[in-house]
């Protein structure tokens, strides 16, 4: 059993392929356990998706003067890809703050603790709730018709590009998109899993155009949104490296 530091930070990170904070949802067991650790500050994170990165709420934790830093996945069953991407993301995080860096610890699955039949038990015995066929249903007249948009702007937010600037990279284009009065009948954002060229992040993708972006982070984004979303200019000289396109046949 690990010595419990003080001024510890632990990180709960949401479930794969949730992509989104998980903070509402672990809000009651959070209070419990402050109340449990009072030397330890819990916070929320996404390994990708939207929310508070890993590397921003690791960030904080060096801001804060953190002297141990605990990350945990909130993921009931161990996913194997999930962890490994884990200790690639962290490993990178700690190569660049560098010697600053706090002491940062994974803890192991949740499934691997001697509680887990517990907490299966308790949900299988506990009230249960019929599944009904009242349900909002899979489809809405709001649903129903594409956006008028000129643009579609893809914004990777892989796990390696949540850790290297793709957060930061949403954030600053929908800032300057409401800014100049651009909605979705104008550029329509959608923030993606991976798109592959992880080595480029952060990664952003213009269709029509198939323009592709390479490190596009928050600093070159109004730029990027005055000369290719409002002029129409594709900006060539940050274009990712790719390969020659393949002429589909009719």
């Amino acid at each position: 059993m690990n010595t419990i530091q003080r001024n510890r930070w632990v990180i709960v990170t949401a479930p794969t392929d949730r992509g989104a904070d998980p903070r509402d949802q672990v809000l009651g067991a959070l209070r419990v356990l402050r109340d449990r650790h009072p030397d330890t500050v819990f916070v929320t994170a996404v390994l990708g998706g939207s929310g508070t990165s890993v590397t921003t709420a690791l960030d904080e934790a060096v801001a804060a003067g953190a002297a141990e830093v605990v990350v945990v996945s909130a993921q009931t069953v161990l996913d194997r890809k999930m962890d490994a991407w884990f200790r690639r993301v962290i490993g990178h995080w700690l190569r660049e703050r560098g010697p600053d860096a706090p002491d940062v610890r994974l803890a192991g699955p949740l499934s691997d603790t001697d509680t887990y039949v517990d907490l299966l038990d308790a949900a299988i015995s506990g009230p249960t709730a019929p599944a009904r066929t009242t349900t909002a249903p899979l489809t809405s007249p709001a649903w129903d018709e594409v956006p008028g948009f000129a643009r579609h702007v893809l914004v990777c937010r892989g796990p390696r590009c949540s850790a290297r600037g793709g957060p930061e990279a949403a954030q600053a284009l929908d800032s300057a998109l409401e800014a100049r009065g651009l909605g979705d009948d104008d550029v329509l954002v959608t923030q993606t899993g991976c798109l592959f060229p992880c080595s480029q992040a952060p990664v952003v993708a213009v269709y029509p155009d198939n323009s592709w972006y390479a490190e596009l982070c928050a600093d070159r984004v109004e730029r990027f949104v005055d000369e290719h979303l409002v002029e129409g200019r594709p900006i060539t000289e940050w274009s990712g490296a790719r390969r020659s396109s393949v002429t589909l046949e009719a």
